[in-house]
């Protein structure tokens, strides 16, 4: 990674705001201990418009932001008892998430349209979330594996594919201005 400019860091925050804002627009669900949350749509945007790095960069500073006390996360929360708690994996995972968006973009055939390229990478991206998250919501909370795969991952599906044809759709609109973004889309 070269060196960050203003407009990297600038969009760094951005992304790490755009995180918390989703995060703080979350719907608890009575059948899981994990709510509906846009953080993720945001996470795996990130890897896209600004690459892997700076992607994965923002994320990393919304959970130290979260880390300090600052309030970032769902439910207006912050500190390491998020961390600690049934949420703490998927916290983890919008920095692979991130990373991973940005990566599979970066590599994905040129020659393939945009919304073929994006649609895999945000289908992995947020694909990847749930591997800390289900496996340490198993851990906290002492359900089986299976369990812990239906209240964590299997409820959340249907709202993720929603949000990945939203992300395909912001992102194709916002890479028609690649000035803004290191994309490795654009």
């Amino acid at each position: 990674m070269s060196r960050m400019t203003i407009r990297d860091m600038t969009a760094v925050a951005l992304f790490a705001a755009l995180t918390a804002v989703g995060a703080w627009i979350s719907f608890p669900l009575p059948l899981s201990p994990v709510p509906i949350a846009l953080a993720n749509l945001f996470a795996i945007m990130a890897g896209v418009l600004l690459g892997k790095w700076l992607g994965s960069l923002s994320q990393i500073v919304y959970l130290l932001l979260g880390l300090a006390g600052i309030p970032v996360f769902a439910q207006f929360s912050s500190g390491a008892p998020v961390f600690a708690g049934p949420t703490g994996g998927y916290l983890i995972g919008y920095v692979l998430a991130a990373f991973l968006t940005g990566l599979l973009v970066e590599h994905l055939p040129r020659r393939l349209p945009l919304t073929l390229r994006l649609t895999p990478a945000f289908v992995a991206g947020g694909a990847i979330i749930y591997l800390p998250g289900v496996l340490w919501l198993a851990h906290v909370t002492g359900m089986s594996l299976s369990s812990a795969l239906l209240q964590g991952c299997y409820y959340f599906l249907p709202g993720d594919a929603l949000k990945i044809i939203v992300a395909v759709i912001l992102c194709r609109s916002l890479l028609q201005v690649p000035q803004l973004w290191r994309s490795p889309a654009a």
